[in-house]
């Protein structure tokens, strides 16, 4: 009997909407087709749905098992309605054809009317599938031209509030036509107050280290309840939205190469500017060039003298150099993951001085404390090349443990090889052994359970005779160990000992700093310091 065809009906609607062909009506016209067409042959069908589902990728669930289901060779062919409910990508949609091509598999559009089982289907599918993928990126290719030149009218389009302003809805006309509304900047005055600290406190103290210690010495928050960092504090020094648009503010942002969509005229100073695209939203905290920003005049009024504005942005240009880095070179292999356990900021390496012997002293410094002058936190620094070789040597002995464990586990396993090799009789042995002491057991069971005095006569007999059998055989299987050489306990210890020795120095010696670093990183999640005691945390406890 010719086993069946199994096939992998798949359908996807994006949205929960009335509009388009639903999933139930796509699967209702892939069975019909399967009816039609599959008349001569034995067929099952397991169906494949994702509801609410992108095409743009291959992240859906159903997705993801049938492409399971198809890896473990559970189906034959897979039929959707329409090209693009599979996918919008050419690239996945490519892997796909190629994944069933490789396993032999076939697929069917009934909408295009492809079928991968001839040759010209298989091509007319990988036009249609390049068409799918070139509309879609015309739509959100339109869809962002959209919003570039929404952005260039001086509007509010969404997202976080810079410090300072708050979003309100306004229309004109018809406030009930959503048409006409569009969102606006307006100020929150506390927040504007703080604006006005933090770029007065920048011109005075000229570094953002030096406004955020100053900020952290008396107390003041973001927001969200945390203290200002420095790449906070130069988003905000850094922002056209606190500029009048003046002459002065066009002639500087026009110097320097900033993306201006606005005329010069709109510069009369009863506006402040608005920017767009300032970040490259991949790297967190990381700005874009002021060449790819989009900076234009808004509705709302601007809150810094431009005068001053530009002469906070030559400053932080001329600073920029002189920013805080990393030590590139530092050997503190716990950076990033020792924290204070008394206000849970991080502890960074600080150089200290040399030893006699060449050797680079350094401490663990809680940067809450440092920052603050002592005022915030009060944590003991920790030395950190102590730090770093207990930490080390606590997970190197985890390691040993392990390693020796599996040492001594490969030498039994050699000794019993090497045994076995030379009088292969002893497995016989071992299992007449297993075989003699089963039935031992089993005649045990049936004496406590016997009440004829013959048949008790009969069972002890037969356990005596059993008993002496397997005397026998153990006295058989000491003789053939104590005739195989195998290594003794001292050559097992001695190469356990060259082993683990090597596998020290290795770590120890050969290994570079930022490679041990790594290492630990995976090893350890945390090192909390509370000024007396280290904790070590683990990503295996969490």
């Amino acid at each position: 009997m010719e086993r069946k065809i199994r096939i992998a009906l798949y359908a996807r609607k994006s949205k929960f909407t009335g509009k388009g062909e639903s999933v139930q009506n796509q699967v209702n016209i892939c069975k019909k087709y399967i009816a039609e067409h599959f008349q001569d042959e034995e067929w099952e069908i397991t169906v494949y749905t994702d509801e609410g589902a992108s095409g743009k990728n291959m992240e859906r669930p159903e997705m993801k098992k049938m492409l399971q289901d198809i890896e473990a060779d559970k189906i034959d062919l897979l039929i959707c309605y329409r090209l693009d409910r599979v996918s919008r990508n050419v690239r996945d949609f490519s892997n796909l054809i190629e994944q069933l091509t490789e396993q032999k598999k076939e697929f069917i559009s009934v909408k295009e009317a492809f079928d991968t089982r001839n040759p010209m289907g298989r091509a007319m599918m990988m036009i249609s599938s390049v068409f799918s993928q070139l509309e879609r990126e015309t739509i959100a290719e339109r869809i962002s031209d959209n919003m570039y030149a929404l952005a260039k009218t001086g509007r509010w389009l969404g997202g976080s509030t810079p410090l300072g302003f708050k979003s309100r809805q306004v229309a004109k006309g018809d406030p009930a036509d959503k048409k006409r509304c569009h969102f606006i900047l307006v100020q929150i005055p506390e927040e504007i107050e703080m604006v006005k600290l933090i770029y007065a406190k920048y011109r005075e103290l000229g570094s953002l280290t030096k406004l955020e210690e100053y900020l952290m010495n008396f107390n003041y928050h973001t927001r969200n309840g945390k203290y200002y960092g420095r790449y906070v504090l130069r988003s905000i020094l850094t922002n056209p939205v606190y500029c009048p648009a003046d002459s002065h503010a066009w002639n500087f942002l026009i110097e320097n190469g900033y993306g201006v969509y606005a005329e010069k005229k709109l510069f009369d100073g009863k506006h402040g500017l608005i920017a767009y695209n300032k970040n490259n939203g991949q790297k967190k905290q990381r700005q874009n060039p002021v060449e790819e920003w989009i900076v234009s005049v808004g509705e709302h009024p601007g809150i810094i003298d431009s005068k001053e504005w530009i002469t906070v942005q030559n400053k932080i240009k001329a600073n920029k150099k002189l920013s805080y880095r990393s030590p590139k070179k530092s050997n503190a292999i716990l950076s990033g993951i020792v924290r204070c356990a008394c206000c849970d900021s991080f502890m960074r390496p600080k150089s200290s001085r040399k030893a006699k012997d060449g050797t680079l002293h350094y401490f663990y410094v809680c940067e809450q404390k440092e920052k603050s002058k002592g005022k915030l936190c009060q944590v003991k620094n920790i030395p950190g090349h102590l730090l770093d070789a207990l930490a080390a040597e606590e997970i190197f002995n985890k390691a040993k443990e392990t390693v020796t464990e599996h040492f001594f586990m490969e030498a039994e396993i050699k000794r019993i090889e090497q045994s076995v090799k030379m009088h292969p009789e002893n497995l016989l042995l071992e299992k007449q052994i297993e075989s003699t002491g089963k039935q031992i057991e089993t005649l045990l069971s049936a004496l406590t359970k016997s009440t004829n005095e013959i048949t008790t006569d009969n069972i002890l007999k037969k356990i005596n005779q059993l008993n002496e059998e397997l005397q026998k055989i153990k006295e058989q299987q000491k003789l053939t160990e104590v005739n195989t050489p195998v290594e003794t306990d001292d050559v097992l210890a001695k190469t356990l000992a060259e082993k683990i020795l090597s596998m020290d120095k290795e770590l120890s010696d050969i290994l570079p700093a930022a490679k041990k670093k790594e290492l630990l990183s995976k090893i350890i999640k945390e090192v909390s310091w509370n000024g007396k005691t280290a904790v070590i945390h683990l990503w295996a406890e969490t």
